[in-house]
């Protein structure tokens, strides 16, 4: 796994982004996690980051700004447009998915309940995106 990777976990619950933070430990003890606590921080951290983070994961419910507002936001930052951003919230349902994905999140991870399971959902992303190929469509 390449060494380089950043990881940036909006969300509120500061129990939740330690989990999060011991998850990537257990993965690779070089990758690097920053986190804000609500969208408006994040948005602000993220506008003048010195790094671009490789995947932001946003929780949906937050105080302030709520993750899809977040989303939309994130959206329009010239320097992570391209960044994938996957919802990470407890409740994952058909129309957060719709209504995600059509405001431009990448991918959905229901909070789990076990933290190996976490470590393994993160495991697939990072590999998804280190192994990236070029689809020719004619």
């Amino acid at each position: 796994m390449k060494k380089d990777i950043y990881c940036f976990l909006i969300d509120d619950d500061d129990d939740d982004r330690k989990i999060f933070g011991i998850a990537l430990q257990k993965i690779d003890k070089d990758i690097e996690f920053g986190y804000a606590s609500n969208g408006i921080d994040a948005i602000e951290d993220l506008r003048c980051a010195k790094r671009v983070p490789d995947y932001i994961f946003l929780d949906l419910n937050m105080p302030k700004m709520t993750g899809v507002e977040c989303l939309i936001e994130l959206k329009k930052i010239s320097n992570i447009v391209d960044v994938p951003i996957i919802i990470y919230s407890t409740t994952i349902n058909e129309s957060i998915i719709y209504d995600t994905l059509r405001d431009g999140a990448f991918d959905h991870i229901e909070k789990p309940h076990k933290i190996e399971t976490l470590v393994l959902y993160l495991k697939r992303v990072l590999q998804i995106k280190n192994h990236e190929i070029d689809i020719k469509v004619d």
